[in-house]
């Protein structure tokens, strides 16, 4: 009988406690900069001399959205508004749990300044709530290498996890 009570007493612990998430809860997010240096010579942010601010400028809840083929963030209206207020060459940094996977610059499509040494944000004028991630600005010159990782694993596995690739 004290067996059965132990077991019972076993089974009902075990079914009521918490799953583990796992990486479930991990963020998708981007900061601005609150400090950074470029590389000499290239716009390229140097990531030992770059510190992101303390709270996420675009915050997890914030994106809608993920499309792995047009590298695009849908984000709420509220975010996209943030996003529209970005100056010229603002620096930014997309993260999975704070760890950065990239930098960039916001390129407005009206700059007239190059950034061919990074990946560079622009808000999508022909759908709404839309920004997108290119390599360099105006474009990718022949000859100049962008580390491409706007689908890095971590954050493709991380927005998967979410629902949130399309």
């Amino acid at each position: 009988m004290r067996s059965l009570l132990f077991i019972s007493t076993m089974i009902t612990i075990c079914l009521s406690c918490n799953r583990d998430k796992g990486n479930a809860e991990e963020m998708v997010e981007i900061y601005l900069l609150k400090k950074y240096q470029t590389v000499a010579g290239k716009c390229q942010i140097d990531p030992s001399l770059s510190v992101l601010q303390d709270t996420a400028t675009i915050k997890n809840q914030d994106i809608e959205a993920y499309s792995q083929k047009d590298y695009k963030f849908k984000l709420t209206d509220t975010a996209f508004q943030k996003i529209k207020a970005f100056r010229n060459k603002m620096p930014f940094a997309v993260t999975v749990d704070k760890q950065v996977i990239y930098y960039g610059f916001f390129k407005p499509g009206t700059s007239s300044s190059p950034c061919e040494h990074s990946i560079t944000m622009d808000i999508d004028r022909t759908s709404g709530n839309k920004i997108y991630l290119s390599l360099g600005y105006h474009g990718q010159l022949q000859g100049v290498t962008i580390e491409d990782t706007r689908n890095d694993p971590k954050l493709i596995a991380t927005l998967s996890k979410q629902g949130k690739l399309k």
